[in-house]
């Protein structure tokens, strides 16, 4: 039976969590991760998926080509199918790429030592891009944790939480696209698209998976390193 890891709803925000894109940058983000890694779990994931007081931690990757005066110059997109296990999601467009966090990910009993929470997401999010896309041995590949991804309104998202990463590629849109391709062509289509082709998908957000449209929304899809999140996305509360 597959597990997925999880915390407490109620051990979080007062149980009260905000809605949308929450920024934590540096040393706060640093802490979070400790937070949230100290207090999971591992469950099987059929019950974790029918259980709104669990949240299951969600690694969720934007990737973005940046010029070398730090504007994004393209984004990577992907449309998902009904190859995935989540249907849910099926058909909806997403800039973002992970997924849940295994037992695989874990070498050690949640908590043994400090900075060991950061180097665990950070390995689940890295083992799930390898899974789903070709990334070419020479791109830098390295992911800043931007901060996190609720959202209650919809059945999929009562249950998860992203923890928001971006990898930021130091290269042209045409070089972007010639390293990075999508490996599990039967869940999901998708590359990198210049800014124009996304306005244009964006025309009709609906067709964009909810948490895509709350990190565009907050101006976090756009923008590079942690640094450079506006304060005012999501509601804030002390976890």
């Amino acid at each position: 039976m597959a597990q997925v890891f999880v915390v407490e709803r109620a051990d979080f925000f007062g149980g009260v969590w905000a809605q949308g894109f929450v920024p934590m940058a540096g040393a706060q983000g640093d802490e979070f991760l400790e937070r949230a890694y100290a207090a999971g779990r591992f469950v099987e994931r059929e019950l974790a998926e029918r259980t709104p007081a669990w949240k299951q931690w969600i690694p969720y990757c934007l990737l973005r080509c940046v010029n070398p005066d730090g504007t994004v110059e393209g984004l990577f997109s992907v449309q998902r199918t009904k190859g995935q296990s989540e249907a849910r999601l099926h058909g909806l467009h997403s800039l973002g790429l992970g997924g849940h966090v295994e037992p695989q990910d874990d070498d050690q009993s949640p908590g043994v030592n400090s900075g060991h929470g950061r180097r665990f997401f950070a390995e689940s999010l890295a083992r799930e891009l390898t899974e789903e896309l070709h990334i070419a041995e020479d791109t830098a590949r390295t992911a800043s944790f931007l901060g996190l991804l609720n959202d209650d309104s919809t059945a999929v998202g009562s249950v998860h939480a992203g923890l928001v990463y971006a990898i930021d590629l130091p290269m042209s849109l045409d070089e972007a696209r010639n390293s990075v391709h999508v490996r599990e062509i039967s869940k999901m289509s998708g590359g990198f698209g210049s800014l124009v082709e996304f306005r244009i998908l964006w025309q009709d957000r609906s067709r964009f998976e909810t948490w895509s449209q709350l990190l565009v929304d907050a101006g976090a899809a756009l923008l590079t390193g942690p640094s450079s999140i506006p304060q005012g996305g999501g509601h804030r509360r002390d976890p």
